[in-house]
């Protein structure tokens, strides 16, 4: 006899969580030895550009950078705390170049790379952080659903768009930011950009999170022989504004053992110093290479790495007015 879906449900949940809450949480982070490890780095004389700046994990990834002496152009809509960004950086080594930019326009978004800002700037790291998990439907100016322009559309395009202009330096890193929840997702391209209808805001979330594994090793392939390197890196579950809003129910029961942000950022910072050998199919967590697939579902996706990449050219053309 087959269990209820309620009782299914409940099943996945319990495993899912038993599963990852030792390792994901600050319980992981303090076992593994990190605390007691720091990243020891000079970005001196080197430029970053980090997405959705002023919050969570992008704000912990400029001020680890701008301390070890980096000059960040940070990235996001709210003028008021890029300018508190920049007041903060202002006291260590490094430097913020705030740039306002709302990354769900994908217009805005293509433009960016000819911003006074970027003028003459020639990129070390890249971090595509920004991230939204929608709980409902939104569509912005252009049409696109809200999450999918923000979590993968957008980084498609901006990545490209620097790539093309000369400003992503040889030996330069792609670090994109994604999430454990991509293992609940196989790569496909229905989720994308669902319509309302069929709009699941946790399967968009998850899916825009694998996809960006994707977009990774393609920029890997396809600018290897100027050893860009690319990485997907997990950052944990750390306590941000998004987790606040978008998953209140998770962060009551595990606020007390959440990582923070500076903890969450952590990789981020560790991947940018060592420049480690990239892997395929990977994910980098706590310094470390890790399965991108902990369920045997995702591993053989009907979907295809050059289905998404199809997918997002389209898009993309549309909103350069190409074709």
């Amino acid at each position: 006899m087959a269990e209820p879906p309620a009782l299914q449900a409940l099943m996945k949940s319990i495993n899912f969580y038993g599963r990852f809450t030792p390792s994901f949480t600050r319980i992981g982070y303090v076992a593994r030895g990190i605390p007691f490890n720091p990243v020891r780095a000079d970005y001196s004389g080197q430029t970053w550009l980090v997405t959705g700046a002023t919050g969570g994990l992008g704000k912990a990834t400029v001020l680890r950078a701008v301390t070890k002496g980096a000059t960040v152009l940070a990235v996001g809509r709210n003028i008021a705390a890029l300018d508190a960004l920049k007041a903060q950086a202002d006291k260590t080594r490094g430097k913020v170049v705030p740039v306002v930019c709302d990354l769900s326009s994908m217009k805005a978004v293509a433009a960016l790379p000819a911003r006074p800002e970027l003028a003459d700037v020639r990129l070390d790291v890249l971090v595509n952080n920004v991230g939204l998990l929608m709980r409902d439907y939104g569509v912005t100016e252009e049409g696109y659903e809200v999450s999918y322009a923000t979590n993968i559309l957008g980084h498609y395009i901006l990545t490209e768009a620097l790539r093309e202009r000369g400003m992503l330096k040889p030996r330069s890193a792609i670090i994109n930011v994604v999430s454990g929840g991509l293992y609940n997702m196989p790569l496909n391209t229905r989720a994308l950009n669902a319509p309302e209808k069929y709009f699941n805001g946790f399967a968009a979330y998850s899916t825009h999170k694998r996809v960006q594994i994707t977009l990774g090793e393609h920029w890997r392939e396809l600018w290897k022989d100027q050893g860009i390197k690319t990485y997907a890196v997990h950052p944990g579950w750390a306590d941000t504004d998004g987790v606040k809003t978008s998953l209140p129910k998770f962060r009551k029961v595990l606020a007390s053992i959440l990582r923070n942000a500076h903890e969450g950022s952590d990789t981020i910072d560790w991947l940018a110093a060592t420049r480690p050998p990239e892997v395929t199919d990977k994910i980098w967590f706590d310094r470390k290479a890790r399965t991108a697939h902990a369920y045997p579902h995702t591993l053989n996706p009907k979907t295809q790495p050059a289905d998404v990449l199809s997918y997002l050219s389209k898009d993309r053309d549309a909103v350069l007015g190409i074709g």
